[in-house]
């Protein structure tokens, strides 16, 4: 299948999911589309020994299409509309994949781009980072598990916070707060991701992220 907003190859059994319509990677119905299908396959890939999200051009994502978003909210389907749902059981496929999954942020990452890369194991960005749920100022909260994975890095305090005042967030103020693991120049990016895979690759099990990155990281040793 030839996808129009993202592009996937792997290199070195790495795969490399990219979000491929910049300049600001907006999710519309056909992203999430075709990140459904992409997952399946990336799922059922018994040779990958890792996965790298990242995006083409200055910024991550600047998050949904907020007037999509809007229609499917102001229908008439009761309850949590079929998308959401949809696109929630897709996020939780990259979140419980059991290959180590690295995220590589860069400038704006906001709304359901962040909750994609809070899906992501490992979060590392360039200086210029900038992170925010803004969902509250269009009067919706975020579908797509990004309270709850918010909640996991940063307690229940700080997450309501952040998630009911849409203030951003730059990078050295996420890395304080657990939201990313690390802060690399921009150019350097996919060469920690890497490391980071390899290293870890072998028996990875998630839960032991934090030993992984004592490890990764001690005494700052560059990667």
């Amino acid at each position: 299948m030839t996808y129009n907003t993202i592009d996937w190859k792997t290199v070195k059994n790495i795969g490399y999911l990219t979000l491929a319509a910049p300049p600001g990677n907006e999710m519309d119905t056909l992203f999430f589309s075709e990140f459904s299908h992409l997952l399946k396959k990336i799922k059922s890939n018994k040779s990958l020994i890792g996965l790298i999200i990242q995006a083409q051009g200055r910024h991550f994502s600047s998050g949904a299409n907020i007037d999509q978003l809007l229609s499917i909210f102001s229908g008439n389907e009761p309850g949590i509309p079929k998308f959401l749902k949809n696109n929630n059981e897709a996020f939780m496929t990259l979140s419980n994949l059991t290959i180590p999954v690295v995220a590589c942020l860069k400038n704006i990452c906001f709304g359901s781009g962040l909750e994609l890369a809070l899906c992501a194991h490992f979060r590392i960005s360039s200086p210029n980072l900038l992170l925010s749920l803004p969902e509250t100022g269009f009067g919706i909260i975020p579908g797509l598990g990004g309270i709850y994975n918010t909640h996991k890095c940063i307690g229940a305090a700080k997450t309501l916070q952040f998630v009911l005042t849409g203030n951003s967030l730059d990078a050295p103020e996420a890395l304080e707060c657990g939201l990313i693991d690390r802060i690399v120049d921009k150019n350097d990016l996919n060469k920690v991701a890497v490391k980071i895979i390899l290293t870890v690759a072998n028996n990875y099990a998630k839960e032991f992220k934090t030993i992984y990155l004592r490890e990764l990281f001690a005494a700052d040793l560059p990667l």
